[in-house]
């Protein structure tokens, strides 16, 4: 609280009565007023607060008081306040957007003239100071609410998850950690997360028993302080997905009834047909039809992420607010991916991919293992993942949307999540929510599957800073449906 009770003091004075004439009268006292001008600022922004509602009032009895609007500079001027004790505050979105209270001001009025005063959102280092007093000067402290998707009641004793990739520098070697932090709601769905990684992109989740927003990826600032609000939809439920045997089999995706429907483009090339549309770890994909249109009808509502993505194109993901009952409209525009690509060679007249070429090399190197579409149609006819049960050094789980996760081992041999590529680019990797082989390819569209169970046998191609074993799907269309020979079908 600021104490302006150090301004300028006057003493009142009284005027003489004159004893020896009664007819004087006492001259009247002079009323004391004073005007009020100053700025509220946003010290988180670093920018004056426009069209703030400012208010002088009594402390004692706060109906009485003075309103006044600051300008587009984040000015105000309150002019004849009168004489005595006031408390100055403010009002402002702002305030509500950062979860946090209006500063209040005390000021004794005892002299007629100026008084200056300065009304400002505290600093964000001083909000995550207050809100997490042993916090590290480098983290963020995150705040918002847990809310009911439907009703938008707030969700008491609910777990918000913040989760980011870090890098661990020991003597020999270089380790990937995952880090979380976490935080519980208050009977008002209110949290207060200390201790986030600044200026990173990281995935956030909220849940209470079984109940549960989806996964989406929030970009933490470089500041110390961010919001964000999350909403579970409590009326969706835990999705049965079809195995190979026939039977349905439990999974971690959530099925719900909120629609989501739009279209996906390509920039000037207009509609994107037979792009992927899916709401992750919710509901079923979908493919975009001739006009690029998608309608997906099983979604659960919350906070959830949306994501578009096609072969030769930049995947577009974001997070959205589903509410049942309200359908979602949401236009997509992906870009081509940029690829150099390499000589090729021509054979007997016509020209060979140079994917072709690379794939048809590895594949005769023997440095990983090949399936074929053949091979593949034989071990599946559902989920591609299931082709890869029983291969040395790959394990196949249950993932969190439709589909599984791959598992592979890195360079000391530990588990961890395989590096996923399909037609050549880089489809997921361990650091992010990962789209799964599942949800972008059917066993019918396979041309060859590569698979490098251990980091130490990756091949150059497919080398990524995540240090995990990779998985490798050509498709036919992929690969301008030329065919591939192994070393058994030799030209």
């Amino acid at each position: 609280m600021r104490s302006f009770g150090n301004a300028p003091s006057v003493m009142c004075l009284l005027m003489g009565v004159a004893l020896l004439s009664p007819t004087h009268a006492v001259a009247a006292q002079t009323p004391v007023t004073a005007r009020v001008v100053g700025q509220v600022y946003d010290s988180i922004a670093a920018a004056p607060l426009p069209n703030a509602l400012v208010r002088l009032f009594r402390p004692d009895d706060p109906s009485v008081g003075i309103n006044a609007r600051t300008d587009e500079r984040g000015l105000f001027d309150v002019p004849d306040v009168p004489g005595g004790v006031w408390v100055a505050s403010f009002a402002h979105a702002r305030l509500d957007s950062l979860r946090l209270e209006a500063p209040l001001a005390r000021m004794a009025i005892v002299e007629s003239g100026t008084i200056p005063l300065t009304l400002a959102i505290a600093s964000a280092s001083s909000v995550a100071r207050m809100l997490c007093p042993t916090g590290s000067d480098s983290a963020v402290t995150l705040v918002g609410e847990v809310r009911s998707a439907g009703d938008k009641s707030p969700v008491a004793g609910a777990t918000v998850s913040v989760e980011w990739p870090e890098w661990v520098f020991a003597k020999k070697s270089t380790v990937r950690e995952e880090v979380r932090r976490t935080a519980r709601t208050d009977r008002e769905g209110r949290y207060v997360l200390c201790g986030a990684a600044r200026g990173t992109m990281v995935t956030a989740r909220a849940w209470q028993a079984s109940d549960s927003t989806g996964q989406i990826e929030f970009d933490m600032p470089e500041s110390a302080y961010a919001v964000l609000d999350l909403f579970v939809d409590r009326r969706a439920s835990a999705a049965m997905l079809p195995t190979d045997s026939g039977a349905p089999a439990p999974a971690s995706a959530r099925a719900g009834a909120v629609v989501v429907r739009g279209t996906v483009q390509s920039g000037p090339a207009g509609a994107l047909p037979d792009a992927t549309v899916r709401v992750i770890g919710s509901g079923a994909a979908v493919r975009t039809d001739s006009t690029g249109a998608f309608y997906i009808v099983d979604a659960a509502g919350g906070t959830q992420s949306v994501e578009a993505r096609a072969i030769g194109y930049e995947p577009e993901r974001r997070a959205v607010q589903l509410e049942p009952g309200v359908p979602l409209e949401l236009s997509f525009r992906l870009n081509k991916r940029s690829v150099l690509l390499d000589t090729v060679r021509v054979v007997v007249g016509q020209s060979l991919p140079n994917d072709v070429r690379s794939l048809e090399r590895r594949w005769r190197q023997g440095q990983g293992m090949f399936l074929d579409g053949a091979t593949v149609r034989e071990r599946t006819s559902t989920m591609v993942t299931n082709a890869l049960t029983g291969l040395p050094g790959i394990r196949v789980v249950s993932g969190q949307g439709w589909g599984n996760n791959i598992v592979g081992r890195n360079f000391v041999g530990l588990e961890c999540r395989a590096t996923l590529f399909l037609d050549g680019y880089l489809l997921s990797s361990p650091g992010r929510y990962p789209a799964t082989l599942d949800e972008m390819v059917l066993p019918d569209e396979v041309a060859v599957l590569e698979v490098y169970g251990r980091s130490s046998t990756v091949p150059a191609e497919y080398l990524t800073i995540d240090g995990c074993g990779v998985v490798a799907v050509w498709t036919k269309r992929g690969l301008g449906n030329v065919p591939v020979f192994g070393p058994p079908k030799q030209r």
